[in-house]
Order: structure tokens, then sequence, then C-alpha cells
């Protein structure tokens, strides 16, 4: 989580005593604006960052408008998203979840999709293993290298991978939700608030 605050004591330092009263009304409406303006930005750059990302990641960005006497807007990750789009943000290391037994699942190691059809989650479900275990051209086994998996021969002898096992994975940052958000309310706070105000002042009771 991280905060922004906008200072809008310049916009309103000579204002009369009716724009005054429509100030906090303007505000919430601007923080508002600026919020669901993030979370467009945010939803549009995810086919450049990720390779076809589902309708569940994207509608996984949400927001939660300002209100008049609660001068915060928030645009965030759902909490089943950001399970696995938290590390595309700050970058670290993923290893496999530890059970209520105090073992780790599925052989202590994480379950890496090659050539296989993902979950909405990006990751392939225990249904999608056992599917892979029935097909009679797939087997369990080893490259040479030692990396296991199940793989797929083909015709010219070659192995394809389908899914991998591996004991961590390394992430890099690269989804830039921060960076992004910050961009946007930098550069919508101020007009937003000004044509809220004016939007108020325009249907207010004199």
């Amino acid at each position: 989580m991280f905060d922004i605050r906008a200072d809008l004591r310049p916009l309103t330092r000579n204002l009369d005593d009716l724009a005054r009263r429509q100030v906090p009304f303007a505000t919430a409406r601007a923080l508002t604006a600026m919020a669901d303006a993030a979370a467009v930005a945010n939803r549009r750059a995810l086919p450049s960052i990720f390779d076809r990302p589902t309708p569940f990641t994207r509608a996984g960005i949400a927001v939660a408008p300002a209100r008049k006497n609660s001068l915060v807007a928030r645009v965030y990750v759902k909490e089943r998203q950001a399970e696995y789009l938290v590390l595309e943000e700050t970058g670290g290391t993923r290893k496999p979840e530890r059970s209520k037994h105090g073992g780790t699942g599925r052989g202590q190691a994480l379950v890496m999709p090659k050539a296989v059809k993902r979950n909405a989650f990006g990751n392939i479900g225990f249904r999608g293993l056992a599917s892979l275990k029935r097909r009679k051209d797939v087997f369990v086994g080893k490259t040479a290298n030692g990396t296991g998996g199940f793989f797929r021969r083909l015709e010219d002898g070659k192995l394809q991978p389908l899914v991998i096992f591996v004991r961590s994975a390394a992430y890099k940052p690269r989804f830039g939700f921060k960076a992004r958000v910050i961009k946007v309310a930098q550069a919508t706070m101020a007009p937003a608030f000004r044509q809220a105000l004016a939007k108020a002042l325009a249907t207010a009771r004199r």
C-alpha cells in the first residue's frame, strides 16, 4: 500500500463562500476520477506486460471511490489477483507454499506451465495435471540436465516440456502498478478538481 496526497490549497485560496462549501464534494469527485483513470491505465497496460492476460486478471484492478466526508479514493488489486501479481510488481523469489502440516505441496516444487492450457490465475490446476497424466503421448520424467516435469515426445524424437517442476522461481519487477498510478495522479488531479468544482458550482443552490 502507498499513499498519494494532493495539495489543493493553491486551487482554493481565492474561492468565495459558495465555492468553498462545494470543495469537499468536488474533491471527492476529483479523487475518484483520478483513481478511475489510474485503474484504466493499468488495465490497458496489461497486454503489453503479460502474455494474453485473462479477464479475471483485468477484473482484479479495482477502485474504491472517495466520499465528501472521507476524502480518500483507492485504486488497488483485489486479494485473489494480488496473490500472483505481487511478485510481478515487487520482484522476488517464489517458493512452494507450505501446507498446514508443515510440508510443501506437489513434491515440494513449483509447477510451472510451459506449453499447456492455463487457468484464470495463469497456472495449471490439479485437474489440468490429472488430464495430462491420462494422455498417452505424455509422460512424467526428467531431461538430461535433471529438470523434471510433464513432457510430450514429438515426431522428430525431441521432448516438448508441457509442465516443469522447479524449487523456486525468480521474478523481476515488471508490472509497474505503483509508478503508473503516481504518473496518472500527478497528471489528472488538478484538472479533475477544476472540472468537478465547476460542475458543483453549476448545480449548487444559491
